[in-house]
């Protein structure tokens, strides 16, 4: 059987799909619906070894991805930026489940790794802590926002104390304080569990034996890298974090440009532990006091989040723990 190529677009109720040969002509082009009977309808009679189907890396491509899996087929999962940008303007579901499909066709499909089960568990956990660390964040400074509205003067707030004192008093603020008290003990109840993970996987334990790097920031270092054999260099990794600008060039024209197509959890967090690090180790002192001196203090925490990053891509290739030089 001649090999097929497919593309499907995801919405949450529907999916495009376009089916094409090897000299592009398309075979099948429909809309249904997003369910594994209907996807199940539209690939009837193509058996699994004769097309390979490509899908964009949305919020919603994993059930579509597991459907696809689940059923034998070959899947290859690609950047929506960069697809948007070999498109140009056309943007329609129709048209881009037909660009996905000759894309991969002519083998410019921009592809995106795909975790293993146990990596994407590993980066829903640590950015579900990220998110209710966020959340109650957020009620704190609305807790802070409505006493100061009110005008009453607070010292030390987060104390249980303090909360229970301002919950008896109002019945608007004890509403917030029960929410921030919830997220307190779900934010608690995943960081225990994070704890056991970490302390008992090697990679885990290889990361936090650099300064800076805890429990938390270790997981989900190493769960945004995932596999470190697919980083052929430290710059790869590098710019896989957006921890270095794009560069653009045309002739004698030459110009920075952000790379906005990154890992932005893998930047966050490495930038959050190079602060601690400076404060900790005297090689990243070293490393970044004379680049504050001469750029400024934004530059060197990136310039120093860049060489954590070189010497994380070291320590989990040759499986070595840190060493301060």
């Amino acid at each position: 059987m001649e090999k097929l190529y497919g593309g499907l677009d995801i919405h949450k109720e529907k999916l495009a799909g376009c089916i094409m040969d090897r000299d592009g002509t398309i075979t099948r082009e429909h809309s249904f619906p997003s369910s594994k009977k209907a996807v199940e309808r539209f690939l009837c009679d193509i058996p699994s070894s004769g097309i390979t189907i490509a899908i964009e890396a949305c919020g919603m491509w994993r059930g579509t991805y597991k459907i696809l899996t689940d059923m034998g087929y070959e899947v290859k999962l690609a950047n929506p930026k960069k697809t948007h940008d070999i498109a140009c303007k056309k943007k329609t579901d129709r048209v881009d489940a037909k660009i996905l499909a000759d894309l991969l066709r002519t083998k410019y499909l921009p592809e995106v790794w795909i975790p293993d089960e146990q990596t994407l568990k590993f980066r829903d956990l640590a950015r579900h802590k990220s998110n209710l660390t966020r959340l109650k964040t957020q009620v704190q400074c609305k807790i802070k926002s409505y006493l100061l509205r009110k005008g009453v003067k607070y010292g030390k707030l987060w104390n249980e104390k303090t909360l229970s004192t301002l919950a008896k008093e109002d019945q608007d603020i004890q509403n917030l304080i029960n929410v921030y008290n919830s997220l307190k003990k779900e934010e608690k109840e995943v960081m225990k569990r994070i704890k056991q993970i970490a302390r008992n996987r090697k990679e885990t334990t290889l990361l936090m034996s650099m300064p800076g790097i805890a429990e938390f920031s270790s997981l989900m270092i190493l769960a945004e890298i995932g596999d470190i054999q697919r980083f052929r260099s430290p710059k790869e990794l590098v710019s896989y974090a957006g921890l270095c600008r794009g560069i653009y060039q045309s002739a004698s024209t030459e110009r920075s440009v952000r790379n906005t197509a990154v890992n932005k959890w893998l930047k966050w967090i490495i930038y959050e532990c190079s602060g601690r690090a400076i404060m900790l180790d005297q090689r990243f002192q070293q490393y970044f006091y004379p680049i504050q001196k001469r750029k400024g203090a934004n530059t060197a925490r990136r310039a120093t989040a860049r060489k954590m990053l070189t010497i994380i891509w070291y320590m989990l290739t040759n499986k070595e723990t840190y060493r301060a030089s």
